[in-house]
């Protein structure tokens, strides 16, 4: 089961990678697949396939791949040239996951859902990203996080 459940995130996990690469997504005919087309709807793929992989590695048992899932989250997720200088934002993986959500439009309830959480546990770990980025509001602390690199 293990080695069955480690094959099926693998997969998901390429599909998302090579869904996110420029040039791969949307490549049907007449598709943008210039710089262009990467800034605009390859963006949101990028993000999409960010929260989707932050989603996955909690339920990959082998902490050897749950380990490089995440390295490759951390990739989606940094854009060195927009961070700022200055003190480092960090957040606890947890509160990176139920943003990753919100940043995707999902409700606390939903997001609850998918990460097998209690709608207040959701809450929770929101207000206290929300409470590191120096955030007022759900909006606010996705484009904070976005800022310091920590979202795509």
């Amino acid at each position: 089961r293990d080695v069955e459940q480690a094959l099926v995130v693998g997969d998901e996990a390429r599909d998302l990678l090579t869904a996110a690469r420029p040039g791969t997504a949307g490549t049907g005919p007449g598709a943008d697949t210039g710089p262009g087309a990467w800034a605009g709807a390859g963006r949101e793929q990028v993000r999409e396939a960010h929260t989707a992989l932050r989603a996955l590695a909690p339920r990959i048992a082998d902490p050897a791949l749950r380990a490089e899932l995440l390295e490759v989250c951390g990739l989606l997720a940094s854009r060195p040239a927009e961070r700022p200088a200055g003190q480092p934002v960090a957040l606890a993986p947890r509160e990176l996951d139920v943003l990753a959500w919100v940043a995707a439009g999902a409700t606390n309830a939903a997001a609850a859902e998918r990460l097998g959480l209690r709608p207040e546990t959701v809450k929770g770990y929101l207000r206290s990203a929300m409470r590191r980025l120096g955030a007022r509001t759900r909006g606010e602390a996705v484009v904070a996080a976005r800022r310091a690199g920590l979202l795509p």
